[in-house]
């Protein structure tokens, strides 16, 4: 039994790390992105794409406008531009687009909705008008039904924590407790194997895993929003949770993948996908911050993990951070910032090489940036910003 497909990789190759490259990568896929926005700001959507370039957080406007702005201020760039003249456009756009093109027009959707555009407004001029239509946003999905992070509530409880975050205000604390409440009631024993969500998504309901659509999307705001969570709330979430991770993972020789749908059936079967959206790097960043040192077999599962990452190597579907090498890396940023072991960081380096070996052969084959910020060329320069500063911070989920 193998626990990855290896036709979905590359050989893994010791690559030396260059950090002059590494900021010359960042500072490249910003220009040309920026050198966009100015001339032609209905930026080109990719032939590596399944759809056209849009205004959302995922696939679109509102991931690079959010990502060049990140990088600015965080002094990864030096840049003047001045990102907000996109943001009403952007906007506009969006919110005639959503409605036509979602298959859940009434939620809304931290990846593909409105949201985030908001949030960056508020962010670099709040108001209370603004503030006003985020949370009129977030309590859209206090009576939807899809419960995953892509499309509905852990989407907006990440909303409310970082507008909480920002202002200190009790309403944000009210409404992502409200939106807490709601979804973990919802979490459900499934006798040994812990506790899981069954998700309502796309016409049916199945028992996701991953930190996209499932039991790590759902436990990602309440990790990240711990700060508005009593002690007590936590700890019963984070032992239901590492039990849970536990259970479900499939292991073999020192490594574990978890499949992208837990299948009451087929328990062990053999998983294939090793990418942040499905498998074991996605579920290693998102639940790294859970406690360390309280449940023993947790901790060795996670870098269980972090070593089928390894052994599997870089994405061929690219360099990005849904299903892409730099996504994969930031499962060995995290261990390192968990354990403090040098071999994780130094895995994550290896891994940015060859990022920037991807992306530099997508350029030349297709003549031009990958722009999104989970599935392009942006999530890279992110990524490899956190390799240089040793840190893993997943863009618009850690931080925003």
């Amino acid at each position: 039994m193998t626990l990855f497909d290896p036709a979905r990789h590359y050989p893994l190759l010791q690559l030396d790390w260059e950090p002059n490259a590494v900021q010359e990568a960042i500072c490249a896929i910003a220009h040309e992105t920026i050198t966009q926005l100015q001339t032609a700001p209905l930026l080109s959507g990719h032939p590596m794409d399944d759809q056209a370039f849009g205004s959302d957080l995922y696939f679109g406007k509102a991931g690079v406008l959010w990502t060049i702005h990140y990088l600015q201020t965080v002094g990864a760039i030096d840049s003047t531009i001045d990102v907000t003249t996109h943001l009403n456009e952007s906007l506009e756009q969006n919110q005639q687009r959503y409605p036509k093109v979602s298959p859940y027009p009434e939620q809304s959707s931290y990846l593909f909705g409105e949201l985030p555009l908001l949030l960056l407004q508020y962010k670099l001029s709040p108001s209370e008008d603004k503030a006003i239509q985020i949370l009129q946003s977030i309590h859209k999905n206090d009576s939807q039904p899809v419960r995953e992070l892509m499309w509905g509530m852990a989407g907006s409880m990440l909303a409310a924590y970082f507008m909480y975050q920002w202002t200190q205000e009790s309403r944000w604390q009210e409404v992502f407790k409200l939106q807490a409440s709601l979804l973990l009631q919802e979490w459900q024993s499934v006798g040994k194997v812990g506790y899981l969500w069954t998700i309502d998504l796309y016409g049916g309901q199945q028992q996701w895993l991953g930190p996209v659509h499932g039991f790590a999307s759902n436990l990602t705001p309440l990790l990240v929003g711990q700060p508005l969570l009593t002690n007590e709330e936590f700890q019963d979430i984070s032992n239901r949770a590492m039990m849970t991770v536990v259970q479900t993972a499939v292991t073999e020789d020192g490594t574990a993948n978890w499949p992208a749908v837990y299948d009451k059936a087929h328990p062990h079967q053999a998983p294939n996908l090793v990418q942040y959206c499905h498998g074991a790097p996605g579920m290693v960043t998102a639940l790294a911050t859970l406690p360390r040192g309280v449940y023993e077999q947790f901790d060795r599962i996670l870098e269980q993990g972090g070593e089928l990452t390894w052994q599997a190597g870089p994405l061929k579907k690219g360099s990005n951070l849904c299903h892409g090498t730099g996504g994969n890396g930031y499962a060995f940023l995290k261990l390192f910032n968990r354990t403090g072991n040098q071999m994780w960081l130094d895995r994550a380096k290896v891994f940015a090489m060859h990022a920037i070996e991807q992306y530099h052969l997508s350029q030349q084959l297709y003549r031009q940036l990958r722009y999104p910020l989970w599935t392009g060329d942006l999530g890279l320069a992110i990524y490899l910003w956190d390799c240089l500063q040793a840190q893993s911070q997943f863009p618009t989920i850690d931080i925003f």
